[in-house]
């Protein structure tokens, strides 16, 4: 597999703390790569530092498709193909879904043709069991846990990324939603050969996908990489031996 995206000695940190102490990580084309810990290990920073979210001060190399984007804002990393679903999505009012998501295509340098634009919307809307109506409505505003997560989907389907970082995209979502969700990805990864990088706690969401690597973090560090098999170690024991 040819390497996709690498990070060496990534470090995270706000005004008066470290957050991620030098972590080493790497994404392979067409890999789906899990990233599990307890909480408060530094799952989600680790998200939001590759994908370059202002939140932190960073210092470390991160790659992509051969080009260095440690010191590109997060919005010039998208453009290059890589996304970020956020654990806890922001609403916005005044902002209709469908109209957020054409501005962000046009914004990568993609010419959007309207009525192929609201077909493919429609599709997905469908694919996902969301209202076919909610690309009208406010970003966010009024939405349920779950339909948010489904959105976030919904937004990586739009936009096709070569990465996907999806940080607790399970979280708010049922049994059957989760399954559903799971299946989407999967199909999405099977048709554009996109990188998952996946950070979750309760693994429902990777029913339907194939792991190739896992990561466990623990206090801002990588304590241990390990196939598939780690997680039913993790599902049975826990962190304790990880």
């Amino acid at each position: 597999m040819s390497k996709l995206l690498i990070a060496k000695n990534l470090h995270a940190s706000t005004a008066d703390k470290e957050l991620l102490h030098g972590i080493d990580l790497r994404i392979d084309k067409g890999e789906t790569v899990v990233v599990v810990g307890p909480n408060g290990a530094g799952k989600s920073t680790l998200a939001r530092s590759l994908m370059g979210v202002s939140d932190f001060d960073y210092s470390g190399s991160i790659s992509f498709a051969g080009k260095d984007v440690a010191k590109l804002p997060c919005e010039e990393r998208a453009k290059l193909g890589m996304f970020l679903s956020y654990q806890d999505p922001v609403a916005i009012p005044g902002l209709p879904v469908g109209e957020m998501l054409r501005s962000t295509i046009e914004a990568h340098g993609k010419k959007v043709r309207l009525r192929e634009f609201k077909l493919t919307l429609a599709k997905y809307l469908e694919k996902l069991d969301l209202n076919p109506f909610s690309g009208e409505r406010e970003l966010n505003v009024d939405f349920s846990g779950g339909e948010k997560k489904k959105l976030e989907i919904l937004q990586m389907l739009m936009l096709r990324p070569q990465l996907a970082i999806l940080d607790e995209i399970d979280s708010g979502l049922d049994v059957d939603a989760a399954r559903l969700v799971s299946r989407v990805i999967r199909e999405y990864q099977d048709e554009t050969n996109c990188s998952l990088a996946i950070v979750t706690h309760n693994m429902r969401i990777l029913q339907s996908l194939n792991v190739d690597r896992v990561y466990v973090i623990r206090d801002g560090l990588i304590s241990c990489v390990g196939d598939v098999g780690m997680l039913e170690d993790i599902r049975k024991h826990g962190f304790k031996n990880a």
